[in-house]
């Protein structure tokens, strides 16, 4: 198989009322990759002023008239980008903090790791605010393999893409990433993490509490965020518990020790509560369209 080459890759961004944080990525990546896509969803006017200020010959616009959430703006950037003839697409979040070396550190997994025709996906490490890193890979290693890989900073197979259908689009935001690595894990495809880092680790706005002399740390995501959380972990649950049990059961741990903190530490907890159930309940509901 063909190694992967900076030269070879296309860059997916998924934006929603960005910042100037998108324009330091964007400067970043655009020496890395050769094409870059933004899919939009519907950013206000604040949003798309900046989107404007990246208006180039490089860079390829996809204008949503609504927020489709992340998943299906993933698949048409994906979608376009395998349209162009790509076979490897690089996705971010919107305000990732990229390191000038990430492509090629990505590249390097790849070369190294054997059976190249297995690779799904490929991850980049995570540096924390307290240098440490996100993923622990022994230094004499390059890369590890992984049960799952978050959505930023990810080198996906386009055709490991074609093959299991893309990401599920009635997920719409949260646990997009998890359920498409269980799902290229259950087509036989590998998961590779890096040793070296590529990126900085962003908290995002967590809130912590004391309570009887014990600090609790809780996430602070909206009712919103809380009713997807909820629904599409059961929804994991449904669809991977017999394939990966004891992942399953690992997640539903973390899933509870989360709704335990957010019940502890958040001011506005009832409505986020009444989400999480909501969530819970339409989970079990739910029929896949």
């Amino acid at each position: 198989m063909i190694e992967v080459k900076k030269n070879m890759v296309c860059c997916v961004v998924v934006t929603f009322n960005p910042d100037t944080a998108l324009l330091d990525l964007i400067k970043t990546i655009e020496k890395q990759v050769d094409k870059i896509i933004i899919v939009d969803n519907n950013s206000g006017r604040d949003g798309l002023d900046a989107l404007r200020k990246l208006d180039n010959n490089n860079n390829i616009f996809i204008y949503n008239e609504e927020n489709f959430g992340i998943a299906k703006a993933l698949n048409q950037g994906v979608g376009k980008a395998q349209e162009m003839e790509y076979n490897w697409v690089i996705t971010f979040d919107q305000d990732s903090k990229l390191f000038s070396n990430l492509v090629q550190i990505l590249c390097n997994v790849h070369a190294l790791y054997p059976n190249k025709q297995d690779i799904g996906a490929i991850g980049i490490n995570i540096l924390k605010e307290n240098g440490s890193k996100s993923y622990r890979v022994s230094s004499t290693d390059a890369y590890l393999e992984k049960d799952y890989l978050i959505t930023s900073g990810c080198l996906l197979s386009v055709e490991a893409f074609a093959l299991i259908g893309g990401f599920r689009e009635d997920f719409f935001i949260d646990n997009v990433d998890l359920e498409y690595s269980l799902r290229l894990r259950k087509y036989g495809k590998k998961l590779l993490i890096s040793s070296e880092c590529g990126m900085y680790h962003d908290p995002g706005a967590p809130k912590s509490r004391t309570v009887f002399g014990i600090k609790f740390v809780s996430s602070n995501h909206n009712s919103f965020r809380r009713y997807y959380m909820a629904r599409n972990h059961i929804l994991l649950c449904r669809g991977y518990l017999f394939q990966n049990p004891y992942f399953i059961t690992k997640a539903t741990f973390f899933f509870v020790i989360a709704l335990v903190r957010m019940v502890l530490v958040d001011d506005d907890r009832v409505p986020k509560i009444i989400s999480s159930i909501k969530g819970l309940i339409d989970g079990f509901l739910y029929s896949k369209p």
